[in-house]
């Protein structure tokens, strides 16, 4: 008896190691086929480095030539980048890879656009037909990454972000801020945080004056202050929250905030409508 079942045992046990292994491999195919896929299409691509860079795209979107250049261009603002976190990155490359499959995605405020991605120190971007454009603020949020780690919120590492990349579309982020508030009129942190009555209806003006907040923080607080933001796991920020992370007060916070976007507004010039603040600024909360 026992020799007749031999040759079945002998049979099924191979039979049940090949079954294990395709089910392995579908089940891997099912969760991990878009980044395999993307692994190999981009072991494909051209490439070039430089100290602090890699960048990658397909021969048929721009030269080999271009490709450096973009890389050599980029070496200053990872050097400015890096000045501004306390020379936290020497050792760190970012690696950019330009891809026509790329598609937007939404931003951390639920509502824009944006064309590039990051995850860790690796920023995917769409194919810009004929130029290699990326804003500053991808390399920042990579840099964050390698530098800070992981960040407890996406919207306020964004503003973090843009902070470090130090400008609003070519502007100081101060004085792109202080038009923001001499067109809407002073918005309260509570505002620029979660904006609970809609008072900032265009989610740009949001990020810039949120950006705006995180310059002021890095001012009267330091790099130390911006740290604990990025790091602070907040689903929801509110101004109780943020002054608890930062061991200050919200009236404090208010404060603080609203005498550093006067001193932009004070220097900006008058329209008709304007006085010399603006109208809905409560300038009582400025005294201690």
């Amino acid at each position: 008896m026992s020799e007749n079942t031999l040759p079945g045992r002998g049979f099924r046990e191979p039979l049940v190691i090949f079954s294990l292994c395709t089910a392995a491999i579908v089940i891997a195919l099912f969760f991990f086929g878009g980044s395999l896929r993307q692994l190999v299409r981009e072991s494909f691509m051209q490439r070039v480095t430089s100290a602090h860079y890699e960048i990658l795209s397909t021969p048929d979107a721009f030269s080999r030539d271009a490709l450096t250049e973009f890389a050599a261009q980029r070496e200053p603002l990872f050097a400015a980048l890096e000045k501004k976190l306390g020379d936290a990155g020497s050792n760190i490359k970012i690696r950019i890879v330009f891809d026509h499959e790329f598609r937007p995605l939404p931003q951390a405020d639920g509502v824009s656009i944006r064309y590039y991605s990051v995850s860790g120190t690796t920023i995917r971007a769409a194919r810009n037909e004929g130029n290699l454009r990326l804003p500053a603020t991808a390399d920042a949020e990579a840099l964050l990454n390698a530098a800070w780690g992981k960040p407890g919120n996406a919207q306020i590492a964004l503003w973090i972000a843009t902070w470090l990349a130090g400008n609003w579309r070519g502007m100081e982020i101060g004085m792109a801020a202080a038009q923001v508030e001499q067109r809407l009129g002073h918005k309260r942190l509570a505002s620029v945080l979660s904006d609970p009555g809609g008072e900032i209806s265009h989610p740009e003006d949001r990020n810039l004056l949120g950006a705006a907040w995180i310059s002021e923080i890095a001012e009267f607080g330091g790099r130390s202050a911006v740290r604990k933001l990025y790091a602070a796991k907040m689903p929801h920020p509110n101004v109780a929250e943020v002054a608890n992370v930062l061991g200050t007060t919200p009236l404090e916070l208010d404060r603080q905030w609203q005498l550093w976007i006067y001193a932009y507004l004070a220097g900006m010039p008058s329209t008709p409508a304007d006085s010399s603040a603006p109208m809905n600024m409560p300038m009582g909360s400025a005294t201690r």
